[in-house]
C-alpha cells in the first residue's frame, strides 16, 4: 500500500513539473496585424503582395501563416513568411518551401505543385495556400 501512495506520489510531482516546464517554455501569443494593405506597388516596378488581410482563414499549426510575395516584371522572385505563432522548429523545417516559387511566372507559380513538408505539413499547407491565394488577388488586381 506504502508502494502504491509513494508511485502515486510521485507521478503527480512529475505530472506538475513537466506542466510546469511547459508553462515557461511556451512563448506569449503575437497578435498578427491584419489591417496592412494587401497590394505595394514599390519605386523600382515590383509588387509586394502581404497576405496577412487576405487569408485571414488560413490556419497553420497554431495560428496564420502570412507571407509576402514580391513579383518583379510579372515573375516571383522572393517568397517570405512573416511574423506568425507556429512553432519556430516547423517553420524551419518548411522555410526551404518558400523558395519553390521563385523565378516562375505567376501564372506558372499559381500551377506549380508544391508538397507539403513531412513533420510540418499543417505548417506547409498554410503557406502554400497563402502563396496561392496572393498570387491570385494579384492576378486579378494587377
Amino acid at each position: 500500500m506504502k508502494r502504491i501512495i509513494l508511485f502515486t506520489l510521485t507521478l503527480l510531482c512529475v505530472i506538475c513539473v513537466s506542466a510546469q516546464e511547459q508553462q515557461r517554455q511556451r512563448r506569449p501569443r503575437y497578435v498578427i496585424p491584419t489591417d496592412a494593405p494587401i497590394l505595394n506597388k514599390q519605386a523600382n516596378g515590383s509588387v509586394v503582395i502581404n497576405t496577412s488581410a487576405l487569408c485571414t482563414d488560413v490556419r497553420g499549426y497554431r495560428d496564420m501563416t502570412p507571407v509576402e510575395i514580391t513579383i518583379t516584371k510579372g515573375k516571383v522572385t522572393k517568397v517570405e513568411a512573416l511574423r506568425n505563432n507556429e512553432t519556430p522548429k516547423y517553420m524551419d523545417m518548411v522555410k526551404p518551401l518558400l523558395d519553390k516559387w521563385n523565378g516562375k511566372t505567376v501564372k506558372a507559380a499559381q500551377t506549380a505543385k508544391v508538397d507539403a513538408v513531412t513533420g510540418a505539413t499543417f505548417t506547409s499547407k498554410a503557406l502554400i495556400e497563402n502563396v496561392q491565394k496572393g498570387l491570385k488577388y494579384y492576378q486579378e488586381k494587377k
